[in-house]
């Protein structure tokens, strides 16, 4: 016990939990349905790496009806997360079974394999993205990634396919979206 929480503990220095705007995250959703086939309803599979409080899993879930996954090693984040899915499943059973899409999942995002998910989201700080190769290479070819304010660099088998630029009172948060391709090169 002892030595996992020491894990996490570390974790959380070197890849701290960084807060998605919520803005941003609605702009998001819509590029991804407008230009890369985010299809309501569907049997698509979204997953975030990294996420913290679950808004974007949330998200996902709540307004494009997919299975929606959040990796996150925090407990304290994961009990955060699904108190909210239990308040929105007591305000609305309408919700419930969109909500009942979201799976958070207590584990170490470069222990994650990618093959099953349409669409990987991460904000990963650039000094961490070194780290990332082996589970990046384990999704399948055509997945959307999207990476939240940094891009991601040195990964020959991403192709950067749209960048977009957002406003958020006086800064610009930039937000890029990579197809992969085959890891056979």
């Amino acid at each position: 016990m002892e030595k996992n929480n020491n894990y996490i503990f570390y974790s959380e220095l070197a890849l701290p939990y960084l807060e998605s705007n919520e803005k941003v995250i609605e702009k998001i959703f819509k590029n991804l349905q407008n230009k890369f086939n985010l299809v309501s309803n569907s049997n698509q599979r979204f997953i975030d790496l990294g996420a913290g409080d679950g808004t974007v899993i949330i998200h996902s879930a709540l307004r494009y009806n997919i299975e929606s996954v959040g990796i996150e090693i925090k407990p304290s984040l994961i009990n955060e997360c699904n108190n909210r899915i239990d308040l929105l499943k007591e305000n609305s059973n309408e919700l419930q079974s969109r909500l009942q899409k979201v799976k958070m999942i207590q584990g170490d995002l470069f222990q994650q394999t990618l093959e099953s998910f349409d669409f990987v989201y991460i904000f990963s700080l650039p000094t961490m993205q070194r780290f990332l190769n082996h589970v990046f290479r384990t999704a399948r070819k055509g997945a959307i990634f999207i990476s939240y304010k940094y891009p991601l660099e040195d990964f020959p088998y991403l192709n950067q396919k749209d960048k977009m630029e957002i406003k958020i009172k006086d800064k610009n948060v930039c937000v890029y979206f990579y197809n992969k391709q085959s890891t056979n090169s």
